[in-house]
């Protein structure tokens, strides 16, 4: 068919399927950035960790330490550098209350986990793009059952 019987538009209808389908895989699968997301659960002595903190370390040096909240045992970080990395996890506990020097009063908190798992971890996890998903299942002596 020549060019003209299409008023000369015969080839902007695939032009214009492409560039949809383009955008489509964009918004799908996003930019591109290399970036991962780290989810999963934090039990300790099988219990849901209700409250607390989870950090990821390179252990190379490069790159940014990123960390998230822990939540009714789960937890979600996003932006994460793929790569290896040190893992530290706190949990909190209420120890009771105090009043403060202004009379405020101050909610005392403990951590929950081992001290293996806080700055002296040898824990590792190895973040692969687009997503890590990691489950830990921490042991160890509770010490609210001290009190």
């Amino acid at each position: 068919m020549p060019r003209g019987a299409m008023g000369g538009r015969g080839f902007e209808t695939p032009r214009l399927v492409c560039g949809l389908i383009a955008a489509l895989v964009v918004l799908v699968t996003g930019c591109g950035d290399g970036k991962a997301t780290v989810s999963g659960r934090v039990t300790f002595n099988g219990e849901p960790v209700s409250r607390g903190a989870i950090t990821l370390i390179p252990t190379d040096g490069k790159g940014q330490t990123v960390g998230g909240q822990v939540e009714g045992g789960s937890y979600l970080i996003r932006g994460v550098l793929p790569g290896e990395k040190t893992v530290q996890i706190i949990a909190i506990y209420p120890l009771g209350q105090k009043k403060g020097d202004e009379g405020e009063t101050i909610e005392l908190m403990g951590d929950l986990l081992p001290a293996s798992w806080g700055s002296d971890s040898k824990e590792k996890l190895t973040v692969t793009s687009p997503s890590t998903a990691k489950d830990f299942a921490i042991e160890g002596p509770d010490p609210r059952k001290k009190r």
